[in-house]
This record gives structure tokens, C-alpha cells and sequence, in this order.
């Protein structure tokens, strides 16, 4: 992507806010926060533009090329913003950063992830965990099944084949989304061999760990032998509603789901659901991680900036996350009011000792398009070996 023309600033001096927050809880929790901006700066219109989850990259891209680059989008950081930073269409705010002080009181991990060659570039806004495994408190103990007993992926096989015979499915695999195979994938790798093998493989040097790569890669095949029929029909959303129908002992999702399952009635987090950490993972807190960035193709007007340094502020990130199901990335926002899981998971980010990041930040989105065709291979071949070549492959460019 590369363009040399700068587009205009907008229709009537809206700032336009381009994003994936379309439904369910994230599109509550933006309706908040741009109530919540509009009561500070009532001269200031942020208009907000959805686009779906697969195609919001892309249409993005699709409106710079075409000149109508929105003010500000959201979007991964880390290595998904690399193209667009070095393709000069992300307008650095390290001043805004200095000007704030946000460098003395947003965790290490979310500035390194927004800062490109010395350049800060983005105001990142939440961090979500995604090495969460959901379960229903009753199905454990009705079935015997200690989620906290359960030490690494392979013994989560041996409990998925003990409740093979159930008359529910042992974990909900939605197959539909080669995401959500991908995500197992990096779960299982770490579970097995360590976030280091894991970032070692997804950084750019598989060989040193394609065996490892395909020992993961044999045991989620092993997992989606005990998978429910039609799970390759399942998306995320098809998946979670059938958890919640108390179809399915576990789900593996990230901590977004926090979020969903502290609106559902009479679903109490302890009592009716619980949460653990991927078998194996310990110690790790696989990143998600959204941020909020200016185009360089527009211009950086005063409600720009007054956007964003109110999306950075103690305020608005205490309400951005209490919503979403995830934790701020500012060390100075006040959890007393988040619910008791996203307490814990904040407990848990100071202690991990390991940050990998899922695929949107650990791999450039190039990477990430050609590790998702590997999983569509096994979706639609069940073919192990040759999945395990081009995910190498995929990683090694």
C-alpha cells in the first residue's frame, strides 16, 4: 500500500471514527464512550463507521487508496500497523503522548506496541487475554472434571475423550473461522513447549521448531475428533451461544467473553461459570490488544486530537474495559468497579512472566493472511502434514 496524495479532512467537519466494535458488547461500549466524549466536548461530532471484523482492513485500505481516509480508525497494533506505518498513512502523536504524560503511566508492553521506528503512532485502549478456558461450574463437577487439575494440552485430550460419551461435548470448536482454529493452535504450541518456542515459530524462524509446530498442530487434529458434527459450520458466535445453552463443558476464547457473559441473567461468575488458563499456560498472558490511530492522509484538526487524548484518559479507558471484558492498558485506571474476572485477570497481567501476542500482533498481516490459508488446508484436507508445511512456511517469510 502506497500513496503520495493526502486526502481531505472529512464531511462537515466530522471526525469519523472507523472501527469493528459493530454489535454486541463492543458496539454498547462505544455508544458509551462517544456519549461519555460528547457531554466533555459538546462542540466536537465523532461520527462512527462499523465495518465487519474480516473486512475492516480492507476497507480501510480500500478508502486510502481512494483518497477518503477516515480521521481516525481502530486497529491491531503491533506488527498488523507495520505496513501502514511504513507506507506513511499513520500520522505520529508522540507529542500528544509527551504533552499527556502518557509515557510515564501506560504499561510497557502497549507503548512498545504503538510506537513504530522511534514513532508513536497510536493510542492503544484495552488489552485482552486469550489464553481463557470457559466452563460451566455445575457441568465440572456433575462430570468429575477438575479444570484446575488439568496441567497441559495433553490431558485436556483425555478429558475431551471422557466426555466423549457425555450428552455434551467435551470443548465448543467453532471450525467456520480459520481464526478460531489458529487461535487453538497457539494455545496448544504454548501449552506445549512455551511462549519462546511459540514466538520463535511465529517471528520468522519455524525451522528451529517445525517439529514442535507439528506435534501442536497433530494434537488440536486429535481435539476436533471429539468436536461436535457441524462444528465446521460454527463460527465464534454460533460456538458461544451453544456454551451458554450448557451444550459444551469448556469454551476457549478470549477474555471478551467476560464481557458478554456478565450481561446474561441470572449467570453468575463462580457460581454458574468459571474460567481458568489453557492447560499449560501458566504464567502466560497472550495479548489482544486494539488501538486507535490517525490517518496521515487527513488532517490532524484540534477535535482530533481532543478525541483522542479523552480515548486515553483515566476516564474513558475505566469505562472502555469495565464494558468490554478487558483490562486498560493505563496502570493508574481504578478497577474497583470491574467485575470479579477481569479483577483477576488484571492480577494475573502483573504477574505473568510471558506477553506473546495473538496473530494480529505478532506477525505482519501478510503473515497472518497466509497462516490462515494453512488452517483453511486442514479445514478443508484434515491433511496434518501438509498444513504443518505451509503454516511453516507462512511464518518463515
Amino acid at each position: 500500500m502506497s500513496i503520495s496524495s493526502r486526502a481531505g479532512s472529512g464531511t462537515d467537519g466530522a471526525v469519523e471514527l472507523v472501527h469493528f466494535w459493530e454489535e454486541g458488547d463492543g458496539r454498547a461500549m462505544l455508544d458509551a464512550v462517544l456519549e461519555k466524549f460528547g457531554s466533555r466536548h459538546p462542540g466536537v461530532t465523532v461520527t462512527d463507521q462499523p465495518y465487519q471484523m474480516g473486512e475492516h482492513g480492507m476497507m480501510i485500505k480500500s478508502r486510502m487508496l481512494q483518497q477518503d481516509s477516515p480521521e481516525l480508525f481502530v486497529e491491531w497494533p503491533g506488527q498488523n500497523l507495520e505496513p501502514y506505518y511504513d507506507a506513511g498513512a499513520v500520522h505520529p502523536i508522540t507529542d500528544l503522548w509527551e504533552d499527556n504524560g502518557w509515557l510515564d503511566v501506560f504499561v510497557d508492553g502497549a507503548i512498545d506496541r504503538c510506537r513504530m521506528d522511534g514513532d508513536l503512532v497510536g493510542v492503544p485502549v484495552d488489552i485482552h487475554r486469550m489464553n481463557n478456558l470457559w466452563y460451566h461450574v455445575d457441568l465440572v463437577e456433575q462430570y468429575g472434571v477438575d479444570p484446575e487439575g488439568i496441567d497441559d494440552p495433553r490431558e485436556f485430550l483425555e478429558v475431551l475423550e471422557q466426555c466423549h460419551d457425555l450428552p455434551v461435548v467435551g470443548m465448543e470448536q467453532p471450525m467456520k473461522n480459520p481464526d478460531d482454529v489458529l487461535q487453538v493452535w497457539s494455545a496448544v504450541t504454548i501449552g506445549l513447549f512455551g511462549a519462546e518456542v511459540f514466538e520463535t515459530i511465529t517471528t520468522g524462524n519455524p525451522g528451529r521448531h517445525e517439529s514442535e509446530l507439528k506435534q501442536a498442530l497433530e494434537l488440536v487434529d486429535e481435539y476436533t475428533e471429539y468436536a461436535r458434527e457441524g462444528s465446521y459450520f460454527d463460527d465464534m458466535v454460533d460456538g458461544n451461544e451453544r456454551f451458554l445453552d450448557e451444550e459444551s463443558v469448556f469454551f476457549y476464547q478470549g477474555d471478551w467473553m467476560a464481557g458478554v457473559y456478565g450481561e446474561v441473567d441470572d449467570f453468575e461468575y463462580g457460581r454458574d461459570w468459571g474460567r481458568v488458563n489453557f492447560p499449560g499456560t501458566d504464567g502466560v498472558y497472550m495479548l489482544g490488544m486494539d488501538a486507535i490511530v490517525p490517518s496521515a492522509w487527513t488532517e490532524f484538526t484540534d477535535d482530533t486530537r481532543a478525541f483522542l487524548e479523552f480515548v486515553g484518559s483515566t476516564e474513558a479507558l475505566e469505562l472502555l474495559n469495565r464494558m468490554k471484558g478487558s483490562i486498560p492498558p493505563r496502570r493508574d485506571v481504578s478497577l474497583e468497579g470491574y467485575p470479579q474476572v477481569l479483577q483477576e485477570q488484571h492480577r494475573d497481567f502483573k504477574s505473568a512472566d510471558h506477553f506473546p501476542g495473538g496473530h494480529a500482533l505478532q506477525v505482519e498481516p501478510e503473515v497472518f493472511v497466509e497462516a490462515r490459508s494453512a488452517i483453511s488446508t486442514y479445514l478443508s484436507t484434515g491433511d496434518v502434514d501438509r498444513t504443518a508445511a505451509e503454516l511453516a512456511d507462512a511464518y518463515r517469510q
